[in-house]
């Protein structure tokens, strides 16, 4: 298998729940108060851990405080290798505010990016030119910042890794940035921000496929929540309905399936089989609530993928 190696953020996620959002002024009483592991980067380093791969390693930042320290721990209790884990000493750590909205099914985010904020890519080069290796794969976000996104698919295209961005939160970016991104994972707004394209058609999303394709990238899957997911690779459009379930919280469904699928690319499968199983994997992680604690494990993901969908 192959190693997978995760540029992005690390938040804590200070989570609560409501039957509905205050209006402005009021104050509402919530529950179900949490505080957990979050940041795109490292929800998809743990997805990718604890659906089994082999190694993966997070190249971030956090703040030297106390949350800071958390999620060090975090991290390392998961599996992840943090030894490129930098720490700033005049910054806080990531925080994301959470409020879980019990009546529209949904979630609504505040985030201080704090360390997140001072990510340069030029501090993990030599990690990547002494740790990685033709093959393995390098993942990213756009949590942190861009050029430092930019700077590392670069470089990882120069090693000959398999590289997978998922451009959230979304930024118009053109095939200068796309151009050395083998997988590009992102949902429907992302999609529609980038390409320009309003997705109302499978019509809609194949031209936005073609557009992924034109503008460098070698592989596309657009996510569409409670619809599935779609991919083009430039010859093969495959749509994937989405796997029934009582949502609870939808916080990291998106990156339970990124990590599903780095995973899978990982272990050199294909991608019929890889969408099943990140649909999958998301679908649980939706019937919890949370970040990164909502991420299955292999075994879960396994069972419902042979009890429910008969997979063996």
């Amino acid at each position: 298998m192959q190693k997978i190696f995760v540029f992005g953020s690390i938040n804590v996620d200070l989570v609560i729940s409501a039957k509905r959002l205050p209006k402005l002024g009021e104050s509402l009483k919530g529950h179900g108060f949490m505080t957990t592991q979050g940041g795109k980067g490292a929800n998809q380093a743990v997805a990718c851990k604890k659906l089994g791969a082999r190694k993966v390693m997070f190249l971030g930042a956090i703040g030297k405080d106390l949350f800071g320290s958390q999620l060090k721990n975090s991290l390392q209790n998961f599996g992840v290798d943090v030894s490129m884990l930098k720490t700033h000493e005049n910054s806080n750590s990531g925080v994301c505010f959470i409020v879980l909205d019990e009546c529209r099914k949904d979630n609504y985010l505040i985030v201080d990016g704090g360390a997140n904020d001072l990510v340069r890519f030029c501090d993990y080069v030599d990690v990547l030119d002494q740790n990685a290796a033709e093959g393995d794969i390098f993942l990213s976000q756009l949590e942190i910042s861009a050029d430092a996104v930019k700077e590392g698919l670069a470089f990882a295209k120069r090693k000959k890794m398999y590289t997978v961005l998922n451009p959230a939160p979304a930024i118009k970016i053109g095939p200068d940035f796309l151009k050395n991104v083998d997988l590009l994972v992102l949902n429907e707004t992302e999609t529609e921000i980038i390409s320009g394209i309003p997705l109302k058609t499978d019509k809609d999303l194949l031209n936005a496929g073609r557009f992924f394709i034109t503008e460098g990238v070698k592989e596309a899957v657009i996510t569409l929540g409670a619809k599935g997911s779609c991919y083009y690779n430039g010859k093969k459009f495959i749509k994937i309905a989405a796997k029934k379930v009582n949502a609870v919280d939808t916080t990291s469904a998106g990156d339970t399936f990124i990590g599903a699928l780095a995973l899978k690319k990982a272990l050199g499968e294909n991608i019929e089989d890889s969408l099943e199983f990140a649909s999958a994997c998301s679908a649980i992680t939706v019937s919890r609530k949370g970040a990164a604690v909502s991420i299955p494990t292999k075994e879960e993901a396994e069972a419902i993928m042979c009890s429910n969908y008969g997979y063996r």
